[in-house]
Order: C-alpha cells, then structure tokens, then sequence
C-alpha cells in the first residue's frame, strides 16, 4: 500500500495526465538519434580544436626531451681517446678535455688557436668566440666541438679547475671573482 498517493502539482505536465486516468501527452523518453544529437560543426570544431591544442603539447613536450637528450648524450673525451677514434668521430659534435699547451695560443680574426694534449697526444683547435676569463697555457679545458680534419673546431671552451689549481693561482680567482662581481653590478 502506498502511503503518499501522487499528487499533481501541475495539471498541464506531462505526466498529470497518467495521474488523473486520462489519455493526454506521454512524456517521451526515447534516446534522441543521431540526427537530433548535438554532433553538429560547432561539436567537432571544439574536438578539433582540443584534438589540436594536445596535439601542440606532445609536439612541444617530445622536442624538449629529444633537446635535453641530445645535449645529456654530448660524448666526452680526453685528447688521446678523441686522437684515437679521430675517424669515427668525423662530423660528430663531442667533447674533449687536456691542457693548454704554453706556447700555443694566438689570437685570430674571429676567436683563438691553440693545440690541446693529454696523456701524450695533441689536437690543434681553431675556437669561435672570446674564450674565458681564466683561458690560458698550462689550464685544463674542456672543448665543445667537432673534428674538421686534422683540427678541432670549438664553439665552447670551459675552464676546469680543482682545489689545487686555486691554491696556485690566487691572483686569478680573485681577478675573476672580482670581473663577475663588476659584471652582475654593471
């Protein structure tokens, strides 16, 4: 037995018809097809244009990772490992590390020449740009670069230095701290 009997609040609703016993309009529920559905240009512009926008953010994500990789997988070298796989390594960008040989370095047009050894073996290089602060005989570089014959072609000189380099060489920790404090200033 039900307890609280329908009422209707609206007699011109659809279903106060079927309350009342009377034969009037049925509210129907039958699924629309496709041809009443909201499918129209204006849906699939939207799909398309989110279909687009993610599409844009996988092509941005995929070039940063492929970027970052590639630069991760630049290979490193001492002067007699590159001197040994010279062949192989024609046309590849890597990177090499030895020292400066005294006497080498000289000025030219658009950089800086110098020959770089390590463990008995030495590369002449041909480097683009001002090279850095503390460049110079004796120092231990790393090069970025590649072979273009029988010379290395650098567009990137690091100065590396340990503890013992620093204890040696005050004079020029010092002048470089100083360049970098008047830089950041200037």
């Amino acid at each position: 037995m039900d307890v609280n009997p329908p009422v209707a609040d609206d007699p011109e609703s659809p279903d106060a018809a079927e309350l009342d016993g009377a034969t009037g309009p049925r509210l129907d529920l039958t699924p629309r097809t496709s041809q009443h559905a909201a499918s129209g240009p204006r849906r699939s512009w939207r799909a398309g244009l989110a279909v687009g926008a993610l599409v844009l953010v996988v092509v941005a994500l995929v070039a940063v990772l492929v970027t970052g990789l590639r630069d991760a997988s630049t290979f490193f070298y001492n002067v007699d490992e590159a001197v040994a796989r010279r062949d192989d390594l024609s046309g590849d960008r890597f990177r090499m590390q030895g020292s400066v040989v005294p006497g080498s370095v000289s000025t030219t047009s658009d950089g800086v020449s110098f020959v770089i050894a390590y463990a008995g073996a030495e590369v002449p290089v041909d480097h683009v740009g001002d090279p850095p602060e503390l460049f110079g005989p004796r120092i231990p570089v790393v090069l970025e670069g590649t072979f273009e014959g029988d010379r290395f072609a650098s567009d990137e000189i690091l100065v590396r230095h340990d503890n013992a380099y620093d204890e040696a060489n005050p004079d020029r920790i010092q002048q470089a701290e100083q360049d970098a404090q008047q830089g950041a200033a200037g």
